[in-house]
């Protein structure tokens, strides 16, 4: 009887030495950090190991890694790195860090431990990045539950949100990274998402972490913050999308108003914003048609950021330099009627200085079709 109390004894020491966790770090300023990271340490107290696991890692100088992004079809790796680099990496980044200690059993842990570490040879380390369905944070997610069992969620309910929505609150504070994003991503994004679907962001599967139990015990025992999030000073400019697009409705007006007071057209503002328009429209097609990225195959926004412009552009210019009727202008006032029909009927959530472009484009073409009646009204 002895024998056996101390052998659980020695059973119990040995599962004390090793802890695993999950450490979640806030977000950066760069655009690839701004949306936190996820990674998972490994301590052993008996053989000195402290090691974290990271499904981030990539190579800038592959060949065609641009093109290869823009595609969609960016590898990345996992990696392991000394506990004492990847904290001191995050320090200097200012980012706060916290760990979530799990309650896994000894066999448990051995699992995960094995998993990652095959994770990492050479011929297993690389896979297909997917930013919505496969990044460093649902692959993290993917191992713990893997070896933890059925994971049920206690204490709250499902964040009512959209993709669209959970990325727009990431990105707050970086309004022209939230305007590309938004002008990228199309109507897929504004479907609700599942709690599951949402845990690609850190900080939403760090908090449904603290809620997960595995036949009714809480999958984290100990919850401690590695790093204090520091102060940053975010450097505010007045040249945010909104105030940009604002401009731009506001100059198309004045431009409107000093042709009618000089009786002529400034042609070369027309190829200016058709040009944007319709390289724009070029674009979004695009990265539908040949882009493996989520989310970008179904968007709206190309009624509005037509490729047609490019098209409709140079007939517009020649009519309007030998003072002929624009009826092509036709074609644009019905992109941006269809447009505000599909907000209208919420086919998709366009960002707001979209409106004031398409505003700024509606008055354009409306000019166009009936300058020469507005002329005659002396309005200036």
């Amino acid at each position: 009887m002895f024998w056996v109390f101390c052998l659980i004894g020695l059973s119990s020491a040995l599962a004390d030495s090793v802890r695993v966790s999950v450490v979640t770090c806030s977000p950066g300023d760069e655009a690839y950090s701004l949306f936190g990271h996820t990674g998972l340490r490994y301590c052993n107290s008996d053989d000195g190991t402290d090691i974290v696991f990271s499904y981030g890692y990539f190579n800038f100088n592959a060949p065609n890694f641009v093109w290869r992004f823009i595609l969609g079809e960016t590898d990345y790796m996992v990696g392991a790195v000394p506990y004492n680099h990847f904290i001191r990496e995050y320090e200097e980044r200012g980012s706060a860090v916290v760990e979530q200690v799990l309650d896994l059993t000894a066999g448990q842990e051995s699992a995960l431990y094995s998993a990652l570490v095959n994770n990492c040879r050479e011929e297993n380390r690389v896979y297909r990045y997917n930013y919505f369905y496969n990044n460093c944070t649902t692959r993290v997610r993917d191992q713990v539950y893997s070896v933890a069992g059925d994971v049920a969620y206690v204490g709250a309910g499902v964040p009512a949100l959209t993709f669209r929505e959970a990325l727009a609150g990431m990105t707050s504070s970086h309004p022209w990274y939230a305007f590309g994003i938004d002008l990228l991503l199309g109507a897929d994004v504004d479907e609700p998402a599942s709690r599951s679907a949402l845990q690609f962001i850190p900080a939403f599967f760090m908090n449904d972490l603290d809620m997960a139990h595995v036949s009714g015990t809480p999958l984290v025992k100990e919850k401690r913050i590695l790093l204090h999030e520091q102060p940053r000073v975010h450097e505010g400019s007045n040249a945010t999308p909104f105030n940009v697009s604002l401009l731009f409705l506001l100059f198309t007006m004045i431009v409107i108003l000093c042709e009618i007071r000089h009786n002529r057209i400034y042609w070369g503002f027309d190829i200016v914003i058709m040009l944007l328009q319709g390289l724009s429209g070029l674009l979004l097609l695009f990265m539908s048609l040949f882009s493996s990225h989520p989310a970008v195959g179904c968007n709206c926004l190309m009624l509005l950021l037509n490729p047609l412009a490019l098209i409709i552009m140079p007939i517009m210019v020649y009519r309007t330099i030998n003072r002929k009727t624009v009826t092509v202008a036709w074609f644009q006032v019905a992109f941006v009627l269809i447009f505000f029909i599909s907000a209208i009927i919420q086919l998709q959530v366009y960002p707001v200085p979209v409106y004031f472009c398409a505003v700024a484009l509606l008055a354009r073409s409306l000019f166009h079709l009936y300058k020469d009646r507005i002329c005659e009204l002396n309005l200036l």
